[in-house]
This record gives structure tokens, C-alpha cells and sequence, in this order.
């Protein structure tokens, strides 16, 4: 026991040696997630008095749910070399699931029903998830051609099934209380059910890519994936593992987005999941090319083009600019990124 407290002083002692011995240019580039999130919040709060609010920021956390459980998804598609691209049509056609099972199938009595209907909005994100990881992972198909074929795919499917319309869930059904009063509803603390929901996915997503083989594997495959296999691990299996993964987890996004507005529409398709989460991951220092990325930093990259958005809705800026705003954080990301890399290349 003695040994084991000497070790981890000696490490905290080392970590410590290994910030203070850094240039100021170095500390810069290796944090600069957080020294962004952290003068994001400085300057949010010094243009509008409402940022603070609490009621802003619990909005602000249950408009990032969706964006937050996607995300954890799509950070193990990149650690592995890949990219999602149908996440956001995952999650419409899941999301229109449940309200159509509820609508047209009669689930919309609560109790036993509504499980159901999460059931089968999971199950959609499943059947997407596993269509990618066979084509990726059994049938070596390059993940953006896949997941491009499917994002359409999805997207088609979504206008299919709506025609067009929105989907309204009745608001005297059981199944639209069940839905909506998690989404709505709070603790005794006054944080929302699903923000909590969404903080025990991190956390679970933290504790397998740190603790866990399968997360190991994720990191092997995308820093050489012919080595593992030359190990004789079956990194296919893996790989659709993280594939289908991504596909449940959009699934369960689908049901919350559902849940927050009380309806369902094909336009869900065309919200930026794709582009937020794959921009929260990369300004999180996860690397394009795999085998990097952490579970917290992607939780702080999401944050980051969250309060972006909400910035400029606060000082009432249009939604145009606001990606204009957005992609030049993601390159500046990438670009301290890469200063990263070559620093320690």
C-alpha cells in the first residue's frame, strides 16, 4: 500500500515537474479547449447579464443533450480513423419512429407503451449502426462513402414515412407525459432528468475508453490497425462494435429530441449533429487521423460550439454568421492541433 501512495506521489510530483517546465506557447496549444471554454464564458458573460441566468444555462444544458449523447458516438468512429456522417439521419428517422409508433400504432398510452416506443427508436438507431460497422468494418467500404450513403439514405427514409409533415404527439396521451416530463422535468436540486441522463453516458463512455479493453481496442485500431490484427485480435469486430455503438446511441438521441419538442419532423435530418459533434470532437483535441481523443475534452468542445451559438442568440446575431463563426473555430482548432503534433513529433 506504502508503494502504491510513493508511485502516485511520484507521478503527481512529475506532472507537476512537466507543467512548470512548459514554454508558455506549449501550455497554449496542449489546453486550448479549456483556455477557450474558459474566455468563451468571460466573454459571454460580459456582453449579456442573461448567460449566467439560470434558466440560460439549464436551457443551454438540455440543448446540448442530443449533441452531447451523439457526440460520445461519434469520438470512438474517430479514434478509430473513421467519421459518422448520418448521425443527425439516425436520429430524425429514430425520432420519427416514436412519434409515428405512438400516432399510428397506438403506443400512446403510457406505462409499458412508451417503453416500447423507445424501444423501437433505439432499435431504428441500431439497425443504421450495424448497416455502417458491416459495410466499414466486415466489407473494408471507406466510412465516408458509407456513412454519406446512409445519411441519405436516412434522410429520404424520414420524408418517406412523414410525407413531408410534422409528426404531433397527442398531448392528453400517456406515453406524450411519460416523454416530454423527462425531458421537462427536474430534481429536488432543479437539474433536468435528461441532463443527468446525459451526464451518465459520459460518464459510463469515460470509464470504458479509459478502464475498459474494448476501449483499448478503440484507440489500437486507429493508431495501427494492422498491428492489432497481426496480435491476432479480431479488430473487425471491434470496429462494427463501434459503429453500431454510435448507431443505439443516435437511436437514443432520436427519442429525447422527441421528447423535448412533444412531435417529430424530417427536417431533424438537416439540424448539424453531423457537423457539431464531429467540430466538439475535433476542438476536443481528438485527431482526425485516430488513435486520439479523450471523453472529457469532447464534452468541452461540444461546450464550446454550444455557448458560441448561444452568444450570438443572446445578442441576437443571425444564425448565418454564427457558422461562419463556428467553422473558423474549428479550423483554429485544427491548426493548434497540428502546431501540437509537430511539437511533439
Amino acid at each position: 500500500m506504502e508503494l502504491k501512495n510513493r508511485e502516485k506521489e511520484a507521478a503527481a510530483a512529475k506532472s507537476a515537474i512537466s507543467v512548470r517546465g512548459m514554454s508558455l506557447s506549449t501550455f497554449l496549444i496542449r489546453y486550448n479547449a479549456i483556455i477557450i471554454l474558459v474566455l468563451l464564458v468571460v466573454v459571454a458573460a460580459s456582453l449579456s447579464d442573461l448567460f449566467l441566468s439560470r434558466t440560460n444555462i439549464f436551457t443551454l444544458l438540455r440543448q446540448q443533450v442530443p449533441y452531447l449523447i451523439i457526440g460520445m458516438g461519434m469520438l470512438m468512429v474517430v479514434i478509430t480513423g473513421g467519421i459518422d456522417l448520418s448521425v443527425s439521419s439516425i436520429a430524425a428517422v429514430s425520432s420519427i419512429m416514436v412519434a409515428y409508433s405512438m400516432t399510428k400504432w397506438g403506443l400512446a398510452a403510457g406505462g409499458a407503451n412508451t417503453w416500447a416506443t423507445i424501444a423501437i427508436g433505439v432499435g431504428i438507431g441500431a439497425v443504421f449502426g450495424a448497416v455502417n460497422g458491416f459495410l466499414v468494418a466486415k466489407l473494408r467500404m471507406p466510412a465516408f462513402i458509407v456513412t454519406l450513403a446512409t445519411m441519405y439514405a436516412g434522410e429520404g427514409l424520414a420524408y418517406i414515412i412523414t410525407k413531408g409533415n410534422t409528426l404531433m404527439l397527442d398531448n392528453k396521451s400517456g406515453g406524450y407525459a411519460d416523454l416530454v416530463g423527462f425531458s421537462t422535468g427536474t430534481t429536488i436540486f432543479g437539474i433536468p432528468y435528461a441532463v443527468i441522463f446525459a451526464a451518465v453516458i459520459v460518464i459510463i463512455f469515460y470509464f470504458v475508453m479509459k478502464y475498459t479493453t474494448f476501449g483499448r481496442m478503440v484507440y489500437a485500431i486507429g493508431s495501427n490497425e494492422s498491428a492489432v490484427q497481426l496480435a491476432g485480435i479480431n479488430s473487425k469486430k471491434h470496429l462494427f462494435f463501434v459503429y453500431l455503438l454510435s448507431g443505439i446511441l443516435c437511436g437514443i438521441a432520436g427519442v429525447i429530441i422527441t421528447a423535448r419538442s412533444g412531435n417529430a419532423s424530417a427536417l431533424t435530418a438537416g439540424v448539424d449533429y453531423n457537423m457539431s459533434t464531429i467540430a466538439g470532437v475535433v476542438i476536443g483535441g481528438a485527431s482526425l487521423m485516430g488513435g486520439e481523443g479523450k471523453v472529457v475534452m469532447t464534452v468541452i468542445g461540444v461546450f464550446i460550439i454550444a455557448i458560441i451559438g448561444n452568444i450570438m442568440n443572446l445578442i441576437n446575431l443571425a444564425s448565418y454568421p454564427q457558422m461562419v463563426v463556428k467553422a473558423a473555430v474549428i479550423v483554429l482548432a485544427v491548426l493548434l492541433k497540428s502546431l501540437s503534433s509537430k511539437k511533439h513529433g
